[in-house]
């Protein structure tokens, strides 16, 4: 019960009190999450702002974007490479012999393909579906692979996606939390 204390102590200090040295510790761990999901970590660090003693302030949202968000979102990023190439090498292969397991098959994805068509807006809809907090990012990753998707605009899109869905996650639930007096505060008195 001890240990389960002093970790969300660590969380908290993470989040409330972000500094460099939190934010690498957050990169880290959220490339480790993506790797093999442990735990929603967006609602746990995003869920310190309950113990927030004033309302959520501009320099703290900036604080929370710099030390908090972008390492999430470049860490989540880093995590999601290995999904992204099986799926970009594997493909076919890969689809065929463990469909039963994935629950498709490789002519589903080739009638979902079929609906992209290379142009310059399947890359925003790719961005927004990453923006939002409640889209899983394993399929998105092996979505982009089978894809063909090219590496750096799927790095650099998943990167921003994801730095985006924390913020999101960051903004609603510090706003949740604060309420509507909090939100009128932060708008009357920027």
């Amino acid at each position: 019960m001890q240990e389960a204390l002093n970790i969300l102590r660590l969380i908290n200090d993470v989040v409330l009190e972000p500094n460099i040295t939190s934010a690498i510790i957050i990169l880290i761990f959220a490339f480790a999450n993506e790797l093999v999901a442990v735990v929603p970590y967006a609602l746990i660090l995003s869920g310190q702002l309950i113990f927030l003693d004033d309302t959520l302030s501009l320099a703290l949202l900036a604080k929370l974007l710099v030390f908090v968000a972008v390492p999430v979102g470049l860490g989540s990023a880093i995590g999601t490479i290995p999904f992204y190439l099986l799926a970009y090498f594997g493909g076919k292969p890969v689809v065929n012999k463990f469909h039963k397991y994935l629950r498709f098959s490789w002519h589903d994805v080739e009638k979902v393909s079929a609906r992209f068509t290379g142009v310059w807006y399947d890359e925003i809809i790719f961005w927004v579906l990453r923006m939002v907090p409640v889209v899983p990012s394993l399929p998105l990753s092996l979505t982009a692979g089978f894809f063909r998707m090219r590496f750096w605009p799927y790095f650099v899109l998943t990167a921003v996606g994801l730095t985006v869905r924390m913020v999101l996650t960051l903004l609603l639930v510090g706003f949740g939390v604060g309420g509507l007096s909090g939100l009128l505060f932060l708008i009357y008195n920027s």
